[in-house]
């Protein structure tokens, strides 16, 4: 092993995912069997440079920075995101407890109340679009995106539509504010289309917000720790729905 090597590993540890731009000149790009893909390699003309000074280092810093504190690219969807096979049960104070004990990303469920629940606000602020290939948020109008880091930047909008809220989550330990509550998720809960959504009268939202807004409910929820671009915890939630009485009782007693 080179000793650029052990200095470029070293570099690499100290790093914080997305929390860092890298500018990256001269790598060797070839074809990795094992990936299964293009990777890129250092060798000793490698030149890193890490934050660097320039227009499109900020616009990419701001842009994840964004990302990170509305949770698009954590809300990615993966297999063992499913509910059926998360069985840790929390109260809310002991999911905070465990996100500042534990930082990283884990699952749980709760039994809590919907405290804060907003879907009948203007549907500027229950429903939004965003970008399929950067999950920017864009309007339905645009001929492309607007985020100027978009893989697709020039080529035909790619969107797509659908509930994206925030919920307060309480019990008797606490309250989990700010959790992210979206499509698919939110549809299944609600019983309902975002078109069929829209289409609604303002006591049709109102009658769809006291089904759960101070109901117990089980709750599934992604729970990720602070970091230097989020303060506090954060929440997405996997799903919801109203509460067994029996199940809570049990729960209660044990």
């Amino acid at each position: 092993t080179h000793s650029w090597d052990r200095e470029t590993i070293q570099l690499v540890l100290n790093l914080m995912p997305k929390e860092t731009v890298l500018f990256i000149a001269d790598v060797r790009i070839n074809f990795d069997t094992f990936r299964n893909g293009m990777t890129a390699t250092v060798n000793s003309k490698t030149i890193i440079t890490v934050n660097p000074d320039t227009r499109e280092a900020s616009l990419l810093f701001n842009y994840v920075k964004e990302a990170a504190e509305t949770g698009v690219l954590e809300e990615e969807e993966k297999p063992e995101d499913m509910p059926g096979s998360i069985t840790d049960v929390y109260t809310v104070n002991q999911l905070k407890q465990k996100a500042l004990d534990v930082p990283e990303l884990f699952f749980g469920v709760i039994y809590s109340f919907i405290s804060k629940f907003d879907v009948d606000s203007s549907v500027s602020k229950v429903i939004r679009t965003r970008c399929t290939k950067c999950k920017y948020q864009v309007s339905d109008d645009l001929q492309s995106c607007t985020n100027d880091l978009c893989p697709g930047r020039g080529q035909g909008l790619s969107a797509a539509t659908g509930f994206d809220l925030f919920v307060d989550l309480s019990d008797h330990t606490g309250t989990l504010q700010g959790c992210s509550l979206r499509s698919p998720v939110a549809e299944k809960m609600l019983d309902c289309t975002v078109k069929e959504f829209t289409s609604m009268t303002d006591d049709e939202r109102t009658d769809l917000k006291w089904k759960y807004l101070l109901e117990r409910c089980k709750i599934y929820v992604k729970i990720f720790p602070p970091s230097k671009m989020r303060t506090g915890v954060k929440g997405i939630i996997l799903g919801c729905s109203l509460a067994d009485p029996g199940e809570v009782k049990y729960l209660q007693k044990h």
